[in-house]
């Protein structure tokens, strides 16, 4: 269940109605969107899932912001049009990780718990609750951009997304560099959308 909060991305342009959703209400909407997608699982397409959720991460994560920092000291290596691409590309994978997973409804419920003022940031823990009784706790990290609260981390289960992304990255970057890392990422997306 950990993996379907390991990845996520980007934004591009959103509408002014996202700027005004506190914290809390960015993480819920999120949320109803992956549960509409799991309860539409029969009727929805890979494809049409994937439509679903490209304004809903768009509206959700701040993925400039986490292109970044998953390179971490590797970004200012990178030309601007390598920048470019390489937040593409990972926000490609994040949206077709979360249509592949989120295809089937068994009677899960999303729960946004609280929010906690970290300073300029704000920490909102949500859960993922199963009908074994179980549930997967999470932890998404915001801060305000012009557009509005995006995430740029989220915990699962007291494991960093991001921690965790900017090691296994680093180590392919040094292996194979910016092409071979490009392609690493090309082939797990691909291989998500034929699973879808």
């Amino acid at each position: 269940m950990l993996r379907f909060f390991a990845l996520f991305l980007f934004v591009i342009g959103m509408p002014t109605a996202y700027a005004a959703l506190s914290p809390a209400d960015t993480v819920t909407t999120f949320h109803a969107v992956l549960l509409d997608n799991m309860k539409h699982g029969a009727s929805y397409s890979c494809k049409d899932r994937g439509q679903r959720l490209n304004p809903a991460v768009d509206n959700t994560f701040d993925m400039p912001f986490l292109a970044q920092h998953v390179l971490r000291r590797q970004w200012r290596t990178l030309s601007t049009a390598q920048q470019n691409e390489f937040t593409a590309t990972l926000r490609d994978m994040v949206i077709s990780t979360y249509a592949a997973q989120f295809t089937k409804f068994n009677g899960e419920k999303f729960t946004t718990l609280d929010t906690q003022d970290n300073g300029k940031m704000r920490a909102v823990r949500a859960a993922l609750n199963l009908p074994s009784d179980d549930s997967v706790h999470f932890e998404y990290i915001l801060r305000e951009t012009p557009a509005g609260w995006r995430t740029i981390n989220v915990i699962a289960e007291g494991v960093s997304d991001l921690a965790l992304r900017s090691a296994q990255y680093d180590k392919i970057f040094k292996d194979q560099g910016f092409d071979g890392l490009i392609k690493q990422i090309k082939e797990q997306t691909a291989k998500l959308k034929a699973s879808c």
